[in-house]
Order: C-alpha cells, then sequence, then structure tokens
C-alpha cells in the first residue's frame, strides 16, 4: 500500500496509513511504511515514533522465531536513535512507548533507563513501567515504582489499570508483608471508587482483589469482595477466580455451589468460559454429576472442540473407574495434542490396561505433531510398573533420555528402582540407583527397600536399610521395617538391636490405627 502514497505525502499521512495497519495487526507493512516515509525525505513529527515503536512490540504477538525478535529489537533500537537525534526522547508518548517495547523483548534495564531520563512522566508512563516489572519478574520492584508514584507531587494519580496490576504484584510477592501492603492498596481502590472507572468490565479491579487474596492465602477476604459485588456486575472473570480459590484450598464442595450459582444466575447474560468449566471437574464427587457435567459441556459446544474441557472430561471419567466413558470421550476429541494422548495412556494405566497404553504411545510416536513429554514417560512407566514388563520400561527410560533428550526427574528414576525391584533385580535397581544423575531421596530408596523385603532379601534389606537410617535417623519406620525383616530371617539378636536402637534414639512405633484416626 505504502508504494502508492504520493511524494507530497506529509508526516499526518504516513502516521494515517501507519495507524491504520497496526489497527490491522500488518505490523511488518507498518514498519515498511516508516522506512518509506525517510526515503521519501518526510519529516517526522512527535506522532510517528510512538506508532513504530507499538509496531515494533506487537510483532511479538506473530513471531516466535528467536532470530525474527532479535532483528526487531535491533530495529527498535535504532528507531530509539532516531528519537534521540530529533529531539523526541522529552516527548511523553515516544518515551511510554520505549518502555512498553523495552519491557515487553525483556531488555528491562533499557526501559528503566528510559523511565528515569524521562522529564514529564504520565499515568500512562507510570503503568508501563510498573507492569513491565511485573512481566519480567520484578513485583518487589514494582511495588516499589508504585509506591514512588503516590509519593511524588504528581496530577497523575493511580487509576484503576495501576491498582489491577499493583494488586496482582502483591499476589506474586506472597507473605504477610504483602498481605498487609495489599489491604492497603485495597483501602486505596475503596476510597477512590477506582471500580466504576472501567464501563464496560465493572468488576475489572474486583476480580483483581479476589484474585490477590485468594494467592495470598486469605480466601476469607476474597469471599467478601466476591459478595459485595452485584449480581449483574459479575462477569465470568469473577466468578472463574472464585471457583479457583475454593479448589486451590481443597473446599471442592463450595466450589461446586459457587458453580451452580453462575449457571443459573448469570449464565444466559455472560456466557460462559471453557476454562471455567475445565476447572471445575476435580470438583465432581460422583459418576452422575460428571455425567451432567458432560451434558452441560455438550449445550455449551466445549465437549469436544475445545481440547481443555475434552481432556478434563476425559480426566473425570478415569478417575470415576469408567474406561468405557473415558475411551468414547477419547475418540470424540477432534484435535488430539500430547495433553489428551497422555491423560488416555495415564487412564489405560491406572486401570491395568499397560498392553493398550504402550500401544497408544507408539502410535503417538509415529504421529508427527505429537511429541512426548515428562508426564507422557512417566505414565508409560507406570502402566509397565503394574503389569511387570521390566524391559519395555527399560526401552521407555532410555528412548526419553536419548531419542527425546529428556532429563528425568526423580519420579522417573523411582518408577524405575520400583519396575526393576519387584520383578526381583534388586541389584540392577541399587546400580541405577548410584548411576543417577541426583541424589535418590527417602522416596527412591524406600522402594527399593521394599522390593527387597518383597523379595526376602536380608542382606540386600540391611545394606538399603542402614542407607535410609542415615538420611532419615528420626524415621522409625525404616528401623521397625528392618526390625522386621531381620525377625523373619530368624536373626533375632540383630532385629533385638535394632528395637534397642530405636528406643536409646527416643523412637516410637507409630500404631497403624492412629495413622487413620479422624480428627474430630
Amino acid at each position: 500500500m505504502h508504494r502508492y502514497i504520493s511524494t507530497r505525502a506529509t508526516a499526518f499521512t504516513f502516521n494515517e496509513l501507519m495507524r491504520t495497519q497496526v489497527t490491522h495487526k500488518a505490523y511488518i507493512e507498518a514498519l515498511q511504511t516508516l522506512s518509506s516515509m525517510h526515503k521519501s525525505s518526510t519529516q517526522p513529527n512527535h506522532f510517528t515514533f510512538p506508532i513504530a515503536l507499538k509496531a515494533c512490540t506487537l510483532t511479538l504477538t506473530i513471531s516466535s522465531s528467536t532470530t525474527h525478535v532479535s532483528n526487531f529489537l535491533k530495529l527498535a533500537q535504532q528507531i530509539h536513535t532516531h528519537v534521540l537525534l530529533r529531539g523526541f526522547d522529552s516527548n511523553v508518548y515516544s518515551g511510554n512507548a520505549l518502555i512498553t517495547l523495552y519491557s515487553s523483548f525483556g531488555v528491562f534495564r533499557s526501559a528503566l533507563q528510559v523511565f528515569d531520563e524521562m522529564p514529564q512522566r504520565s499515568v500512562v508512563t507510570w503503568n508501563s513501567i510498573i507492569s513491565g516489572c511485573v512481566r519480567n519478574g520484578y513485583s518487589c520492584l514494582s511495588l516499589k515504582c508504585f509506591s514512588r508514584m503516590l509519593l511524588e507531587e504528581s496530577e497523575d494519580c493511580p487509576d484503576s489499570v495501576t491498582m489491577c496490576v499493583v494488586l496482582h504484584a502483591h499476589g506474586d510477592v506472597g507473605g504477610a508483608e504483602a498481605l498487609r501492603s495489599g489491604k492497603a492498596a485495597h483501602g486505596y481502590v475503596v476510597r477512590h471508587c477506582l471500580r466504576i472507572e472501567v464501563a464496560t468490565t465493572l468488576c475489572f479491579v474486583d476480580n483483581a482483589l479476589i484474585d490477590m487474596y485468594v494467592e495470598l492465602d486469605c480466601l476469607s477476604y476474597a469471599e467478601r469482595v466476591f459478595h459485595r459485588v452485584v449480581m449483574d456486575d459479575r462477569d465470568v472473570v469473577t466468578w472463574t477466580t472464585m471457583i479457583s480459590g475454593y479448589m486451590k484450598y481443597g473446599i471442592n464442595n463450595l466450589a461446586l455451589e459457587t458453580f451452580c450459582s453462575m449457571v443459573q444466575k448469570s449464565w444466559h447474560r455472560i456466557g460462559l468460559d471453557p476454562v471455567t468449566v475445565a476447572s471445575i471437574m476435580p470438583a465432581l464427587v460422583s459418576l452422575r454429576q460428571g455425567k451432567e457435567m458432560h451434558c452441560f459441556a455438550i449445550k455449551s459446544g466445549f465437549d469436544c472442540c475445545n481440547i481443555f474441557v475434552a481432556t478434563s472430561l476425559l480426566y473425570m471419567y478415569a478417575e470415576f473407574g469408567n474406561i468405557e466413558l473415558t475411551e468414547k470421550q477419547y475418540g470424540r476429541i477432534e484435535e488430539k495434542n500430547v495433553v489428551a494422548v497422555t491423560a488416555m495412556i495415564t487412564a489405560y494405566a491406572k486401570h491395568a490396561r499397560s498392553e493398550d497404553a504402550l500401544r497408544l504411545f507408539t502410535e503417538m510416536q509415529k504421529q508427527p505433531g505429537l511429541v512426548p513429554n515428562h508426564l507422557t514417560f512417566m505414565a508409560v512407566l507406570t502402566a509397565c510398573n503394574h503389569a511387570g514388563l521390566v524391559d519395555q520400561a527399560c526401552e521407555c527410560f532410555n528412548c526419553m533420555t536419548q531419542i527425546y533428550g529428556l532429563k528425568p526427574d526423580m519420579h522417573h528414576c523411582a518408577a524405575m528402582v520400583d519396575v526393576l525391584g519387584r520383578a526381583g533385580r534388586l541389584r540392577e535397581a541399587l546400580e541405577f540407583i548410584k548411576a543417577m544423575p541426583m541424589n535418590a531421596s527417602s522416596h527412591v530408596w524406600g522402594s527399593l527397600l521394599a522390593s527387597c523385603g518383597l523379595h526376602q532379601d536380608i542382606n540386600m534389606t540391611n545394606e538399603v536399610a542402614k542407607i535410609m537410617v542415615k538420611m532419615e535417623p528420626d524415621n522409625p519406620g525404616n528401623f521397625v521395617f528392618l526390625s522386621n525383616t531381620l525377625a523373619q530371617a530368624r536373626r533375632w539378636d540383630d532385629a533385638w538391636l535394632v528395637r534397642e536402637t530405636m528406643k536409646w534414639r527416643g523412637l516410637k512405633k507409630v500404631p497403624v490405627t492412629a495413622q487413620f484416626m479422624p480428627i474430630m
């Protein structure tokens, strides 16, 4: 389009074209228009560079290549140079655009430098630097910037956007001090009535408050804010945030009640988000509730076309022990990704369908768009463990490290030790532990110890138990297990010595009934 601009075009003409291109997400074309403007010797004005910098920033939304991102950053730095050379560095719009750009590209030190050198700042400037801090992982610094904003004598006071970012930062920081400061920020919102600023989303700040209190482990305050929001003002984010808060703390009954209330009172007004439907699945307590939720998902059009809801339904049927409905739901998923396939493999493993799990894993490897991840291999190892398929487990573990280049974690290693130990290959399991890239946890050694007891290998039991006693000297279970194993082998003196060692250390055997004693 820029090739047809008249040679007499002014800066206004170029600016309007660039603004239109940015509006229609033609970011690269907008930067080409800037290049044409430079070649035509048209002098830019103070509106030109903010539009160009915005185009550079938004290229991140369409480019995933590291090389392309680096090239656009270099281009942005060249535009920054022109801003300085033409004396537009004092322009607040250019400064705001530069802060947003450098924050988006992760060059936050440059964003701070631009901010500190700005002779004038607007509320947008403060919002840009505060949100840039949060985006780049400097939530504590964002709170310091907010305090500085309040202390400086300025006509620009925090607005609803400022407070939403600040409240989010409090949740990121966490701790008692963040809760105290967050309550103070809440007070500022109430005193200045900031929630009424956003006409299209009345509960914009309220949602941020609920989320902050949930993250700061203060669910009662989150409930207070939620219940004070007028029913007609609640949007899908308000409901979902409160539901997620209940789910986070395991209060599934209230999460389900809140979801039902949302459906009854607000569904036809606000619609329904698939994230809300997916998040409520773990709160269901019966297969009947699961089927009702599935019907609701079908009516909403989420059951097969939305991968989050479809996978959640799959997990739900597997948890309730209905493998037939799990398979049926898996077949309904239109575009299967690694999460859906992993969920189906996990379901097969849980229901002792190891052959089906391995078959699905093999099929997955043949599909170019599906790459197994850590959870996939954990599901396959679990399936192999349940069926005692030692060779297949070893092959899976080698495939994980050698073919896909994934580094196994403690859970993968524990599964391998368990499968080797259950098969009686105790010495091989011990050598595997010694060759692990990380120090084995007590869970890994405990798995081997249980296998030693299963196969009544007294010498190996004694060797492993000594290691566990050194790792957990205050755990009476290790002493009890070793004592019982020695007693089964009729080594009474050694068993008595272990019991005496427990008494000397002041350790007592925990009664089995006490472990399951209900709290009244």
